[in-house]
């Protein structure tokens, strides 16, 4: 399998988080890759790296600024994790994302709440967004929940094979 480093930055080109991932499936629309325990992530921001005991599915959207990262916990608990972010550069096996600060939580339950929203005030600032940036993530986060409440591609079941098989791969 083809594995590919996925980097997310600041918008001023600083690097916030990377990790490495396996390639499921890539077509004009997605890009979908796992992650299989023990992962690990680097959080450059903080100076750390974390390791989990769990796998990860990961949907990286190239016609939309977001991406879904469903973590699949050893109970077999999931936990879905929407950034809205910048279109993914591919550069070789390198999966390059701008991170907007926005993210959709899905709990083990699923619902679903907005974190960070308090981040992007500030960044917004300190970054100079432009305002059409500022309105496209207002977009974005308009769009996330309309999907995952309409029960809408990729929230519409198509994932739920990659999970289970993941799932299982864990126990």
């Amino acid at each position: 399998m083809k594995e590919y480093n996925v980097n997310t930055y600041k918008y001023d080109h600083t690097i916030h988080y990377s990790w490495k991932s396996e390639l499921i499936e890539e077509n004009e629309s997605y890009i979908l890759l796992k992650s299989l325990p023990p992962r690990k992530l680097i959080h450059h921001t903080r100076g750390q790296t974390f390791v989990y005991d769990n796998a990860s599915l990961e949907f990286i959207s190239k016609s939309d600024g977001y991406t879904i990262n469903i973590d699949i916990y050893r109970n077999g608990d999931i936990e879905y994790y929407c950034n809205i972010c910048s279109l993914p550069i591919l550069k070789e096996n390198n999966i390059d994302i701008v991170d907007l600060d926005i993210d959709m939580i899905i709990d083990k339950e699923g619902k679903y709440y907005f974190v960070d929203e308090d981040e992007f005030e500030i960044n917004k600032i300190k970054y100079q967004y432009p305002d059409n940036l500022i309105t496209e993530v207002s977009h974005l986060k308009e769009k996330l929940e309309s999907l995952y409440r309409s029960k809408v591609f990729p929230f519409d079941g198509f994932l739920l094979r990659y999970i289970e098989n993941l799932r299982n791969y864990i126990k």
